[in-house]
C-alpha cells in the first residue's frame, strides 16, 4: 500500500482548525489564519516573538541533553521530534555537515521512523549537535523554522480567539512550552476561571494573564507566565485591547536590528540617533541589549555637551591617547563627572549598572547648572563607592521593594532620578522595582537620555 505524505505546512494547518473546532465555544467563530492579518501588526508581532524567546528559551548553539526526558535545541528549544525535524533540515541544506556529528546520531538523522521523542544526549554528542546548530547553516535553518513556527502560533492563537498582539505573543510562550495539548488545557482552565466568557481576556493582556494565572495550572508556571507579561509591558503594546500598527518612520535608519516602531524602546533610540548621542556598533547594527560601558556612558554625556576639547590627556593608564573615548574621558575627568577605578585606572570597558548610570547623569546634570542635583554630588560610580553612604533610604527610593539594593554612595542620584521621572522602575517578581545592580542596556540608555534632554 502506498501512503500520502503530506507536507509538514498542511499538517500544521490542520492541526490549527482543529483546534479552533476544540474551541468552539468561542465568542467569535473560528476563523481561517489568513483573517487576522488585517487585525494583528505581523511586522512588529514575529520580530518581538523571535526576540522574546530568543531571551527566554537559549540561543542557536544551545542544547539541553535531558530537557523532561528529551533533548530540546536552538532559540525556540525545539524539543523531541522538533529537535529532530531542525537537525534534519540543516543537514538537507549542508550535507557535509553530518559528518561532523558521531556516527549514533548520524543513523537516527537517516531513519525516517526515529522521533528523538526519549532521546538524551552524552556529552560528546551534545557538544557535537551545538557546533552543528551555531554554524551558518544551522542559524540560518532556525532562522526559518522559527519564522514557520511562530506563524503558526499566530494562526493557533488566532483560531482560539487570540485578538490583539500583546496576548497573541504571550499565547504563544504558552504553545511553544506545552504544545497544542497544553495549550487546550490552558482554554479549558480559563473558561472555568471566567465562567465560560473569555471574549474580554482574549483581547486584553491584562484579563487574559490574570485567568491564566488564577488557574492551578498558570499558577504552577507563574515565573514564566510573568517574564512574558513584562517583556511584552516592556515592548509599550496596549495590555487592554489592540493598538493601531504604527505607520513607517521617514527616513528609516539603516540600522537592522532595531526594535518595532512603536515600541518602548524605538522612540529613544530615534531621538539618540537623530541628535548623534548614541551610534551603531557597525554600520548595520545597533545593538540595543548590548550593555553599556564606562567609555560609552563617558561619550555619550561628551557630546551631549557639545564635545568640548580637554585641556590634556586622560590621567589614566588604561585609556590610551588615540582611543575613540580619550577626548570624553579627559573632559569628564577635568570636570569631575567622572572619577576612576583606582588611582590610576578607568575601566573602559567595565559595564555600567543602573545605579551607575544615574550616578553619572546626576554628576553631568550639576556640573551643567540644572537643579535639584545638589543632594547627589558625591554621587559617582567606582572609586566614589568609598564616599560614606547617606543615613536610612531616601524617600523617592521607598515604594520599590528593591530600595536598600541601592548602593549608599548612589542613593541620593538614584532618589533625583526617580523624582525627576528619568528612571522609571520595570516589572520583576509581580512588582514595580529599581533593579540597580542590573547592566545598563544601549535601548534603556537611550530611553533616559530622551527624558533628560526633552524633560519627559
Amino acid at each position: 500500500m502506498r501512503y500520502i505524505r503530506f507536507p509538514a505546512r498542511f499538517l500544521r494547518r490542520l492541526t490549527a482548525l482543529v483546534l479552533a473546532l476544540s474551541v468552539c465555544l468561542c465568542a467569535a467563530p473560528a476563523a481561517s489564519a489568513s483573517d487576522w492579518s488585517g487585525v494583528l501588526n505581523e511586522d512588529r508581532l514575529l520580530p518581538a516573538m523571535l526576540d522574546f524567546f530568543k531571551g527566554t528559551e537559549g540561543s542557536y548553539g544551545s542544547v539541553n541533553p535531558n530537557d523532561n526526558g528529551a533533548l530540546s535545541v536552538g532559540i525556540l528549544q525545539w524539543h523531541g521530534v522538533r529537535a529532530l525535524r531542525l537537525v534534519r533540515r540543516v543537514i538537507r541544506a549542508d550535507p557535509d555537515a553530518i559528518w561532523n556529528l558521531p556516527a549514533s546520531l548520524r543513523s537516527e538523522i537517516r531513519d525516517e521512523n526515529a522521533t528523538w521523542n526519549s532521546r538524551t544526549l552524552t556529552p560528546a554528542e551534545k557538544t557535537a549537535l551545538s557546533a552543528l546548530l551555531a554554524a551558518p547553516s544551522g542559524v540560518a535553518a532556525q532562522d526559518a523554522q522559527a519564522r514557520e513556527d511562530l506563524t503558526d502560533y499566530i494562526d493557533l492563537a488566532w483560531s482560539a480567539g487570540m485578538r490583539s498582539d500583546a496576548v497573541t505573543l504571550y499565547w504563544a510562550s504558552i504553545l511553544n512550552q506545552f504544545g497544542t495539548g497544553g495549550a487546550q488545557t490552558y482554554l479549558r482552565r480559563i473558561r472555568e476561571t471566567v465562567g465560560g466568557d473569555e471574549t474580554t481576556c482574549f483581547s486584553s493582556l491584562v484579563d487574559l494573564h490574570a485567568a491564566v494565572c488564577n488557574t492551578s495550572y498558570g499558577h504552577r508556571y507563574l515565573a514564566t507566565r510573568e517574564r512574558a507579561y513584562a517583556f511584552i509591558e516592556a515592548l509599550g503594546w496596549s495590555l487592554t485591547g489592540q493598538d493601531a500598527p504604527e505607520p513607517p518612520a521617514p527616513d528609516e535608519p539603516a540600522f537592522v536590528d532595531l526594535p518595532p516602531v512603536g515600541s518602548w524602546a524605538r522612540a529613544g533610540i530615534d531621538f539618540v540617533l537623530a541628535r548623534g548621542l548614541l551610534k551603531g556598533v557597525s554600520p548595520t547594527r545597533f545593538a540595543p541589549a548590548e550593555t553599556m560601558n564606562r567609555a560609552m556612558v563617558v561619550t555619550v554625556l561628551w557630546r551631549l555637551a557639545g564635545e568640548p576639547a580637554p585641556s590634556g590627556a586622560p590621567p589614566f593608564a588604561d585609556v590610551p591617547a588615540g582611543a575613540w573615548y580619550a577626548a570624553p574621558v579627559a573632559w569628564a575627568a577635568e570636570q569631575e563627572i567622572v572619577r576612576g577605578t583606582s588611582a590610576t585606572g578607568f575601566s573602559p570597558l567595565e559595564p555600567v549598572t543602573r545605579e551607575q548610570f544615574a550616578a553619572l547623569l546626576c554628576r553631568f546634570a550639576r556640573w551643567s547648572g540644572a537643579a535639584g542635583t545638589e543632594a547627589g554630588e558625591d554621587a559617582s560610580p567606582g572609586a566614589d563607592e568609598e564616599v560614606p553612604p547617606e543615613d536610612g533610604i531616601p524617600e523617592a527610593l521607598r515604594p520599590f521593594p528593591d530600595a536598600a539594593e541601592v548602593s549608599p554612595y548612589a542613593r541620593a542620584a538614584v532618589a533625583w532620578a526617580v523624582e525627576t521621572g528619568l528612571l522609571r522602575g520595570e516589572p520583576h517578581g509581580g512588582a514595580l522595582c529599581l533593579r540597580p545592580q542590573k547592566t545598563a542596556t544601549r535601548s534603556q540608555a537611550a530611553a533616559l537620555l530622551m527624558r533628560y534632554c526633552v524633560g519627559e
